[in-house]
């Protein structure tokens, strides 16, 4: 098995099969190998000095992995990582590791991922019944609650309510015929979207499921642009995180809150491959609560299929919304501590014409 000390820049060609990039402090390429070579479809000499941002999409988890390798001693090993850019022909799934060295420089092993029992994945059958049932009860949920406030008010507020009933209702008949054909949260249908809309709906949804114990507050941009994105996944991407953040915040102390909040991501810009090429500006969409926090060894693999911390759940709420954020280019992180839990989405705007 190659060892890490092994993988020294003088080395590289001859480290094959697995690809190998050596990487400077500015993120620029400084040798790769064979296989590098041909992971990313194009020359060692057109790779050189090239800014790893410009062969990778900026979106993709290995540039995560390089922060988190620049902070920390540590190899940095990930598991079944999409790699994607310009020249890569379809999006690759490799087995990652990097490791800092002198300098400030990295070195990147991308291997290839072996084969997984399918049953274990969301594109498994298996893993495709579980989302199905899970992603049905979230908007049952608010269906639910909605009914049960109308019996309880009479004729107050009606109107609105009945609203949230049809909208959801119509949601949920759009995400199981997707899904029943086997179209899942990887393969959007991108369109012009407006978030706040998104949100506002979700916001109202969850509202009418836990009732006035959670407090919520919107603090939107009005000058924010649409994004290109699926209004369907993106709505269940925004219910798995609020929904998940309205539970955290009943169990805080005192009342619960969530504020969701969106600006501009100043000085950050993305790509995104169904957008075109270059880099845009980004959104930022931030849902914050104030309960008990998430603890860090958690944090690293939330993200995961099958991760929860619930009682009886099967953890598939948060890596539906990886997959979204993803699958739109965008980039998701969770910052916690006691009392308070933040998670960010990062996504491209469209550009005005």
């Amino acid at each position: 098995m190659t060892t890490m000390d092994q993988l020294r820049p003088a080395n590289l060609s001859e480290m094959a099969p697995v690809a190998l990039v050596h990487i400077d402090a500015r993120r620029r390429i400084c040798n790769v190998n064979a296989a590098a070579e041909t992971l990313l479809q194009l020359s060692r000499r057109a790779l050189i000095e090239k800014p790893l941002s410009e062969v990778i999409y900026h979106d993709s988890p290995l540039f995560e992995l390089i922060d988190r390798a620049a902070r920390e001693p540590a190899e940095i090993t990930a598991p079944s990582t999409p790699i994607s850019g310009p020249s890569v022909p379809v999006r690759t799934i490799c087995d990652v590791r990097v490791r800092s060295v002198e300098g400030g420089e990295f070195i990147l092993v991308l291997g290839d991922a072996p084969a997984r029992d399918p049953s274990e994945g969301i594109a498994g059958a298996a893993g495709f019944g579980r989302i199905l049932g899970h992603e049905v009860k979230n908007p049952l949920a608010g269906i639910i609650g909605a009914a049960q406030l109308l019996e309880r008010q009479g004729l107050s507020g009606q109107a609105e309510l009945l609203d949230i009933i049809k909208d959801e209702a119509r949601r949920i008949e759009r995400l199981v015929n997707r899904l029943s054909a086997f179209e899942l949260f990887s393969a959007p249908r991108m369109q012009p979207c407006n978030v706040h809309a998104l949100l506002d709906k979700v916001i109202a949804a969850e509202r009418a499921a836990v009732g006035p114990k959670i407090e919520f507050r919107r603090e939107f941009d009005p000058s924010l642009p649409d994004v290109q994105a699926d209004p369907d996944h993106l709505q269940q991407a925004f219910q798995n995180i609020v929904r998940n953040a309205a539970e955290a915040a009943s169990e805080g102390n005192g009342r619960g809150e969530v504020v969701v909040r969106t600006a501009y991501a100043a000085g950050m810009a993305m790509r995104q491959a169904r957008l075109g090429s270059g880099l845009r500006r980004a959104m930022l969409i931030s849902f914050e609560d104030n309960g008990q926090g998430i603890p860090r060894e958690r944090q690293a693999t939330m993200f995961d299929v099958f991760q929860s911390s619930k009682s009886g759940g099967r953890g598939l709420g948060l890596s539906v919304v990886s997959e979204v954020v993803s699958a739109h280019g965008g980039q998701i992180r969770v910052d916690s501590q006691p009392g308070s839990t933040r998670f960010t989405v990062l996504l491209p705007l469209v550009e005005a014409s």
